[in-house]
């Protein structure tokens, strides 16, 4: 594992751990407090985040075998 790697995996995990602690948490409870409209984007966030990080790491993997 390269140091690119290593640090964004490191950065990812903080984005993760905010995400999935605070700002989810925190939007579905205030939509179940105030009724408004459902927390969309902390939806599509929530869903959207694992597979971005995925790509992510697989692209930086695939740069440096072709650079090797």
């Amino acid at each position: 594992m390269s140091k690119k790697e290593r640090k964004w995996k490191r950065i990812y995990l903080f984005i993760m751990l905010f995400v999935y602690i605070l700002f989810v948490p925190i939007s579905f409870f205030e939509w179940l407090l105030s009724g408004d409209r459902f927390p969309i984007a902390a939806t599509v966030v929530a869903i959207a985040l694992p597979f971005m990080r995925k790509n992510h790491l697989n692209t930086i993997r695939r740069e440096e075998t072709e650079s090797v």
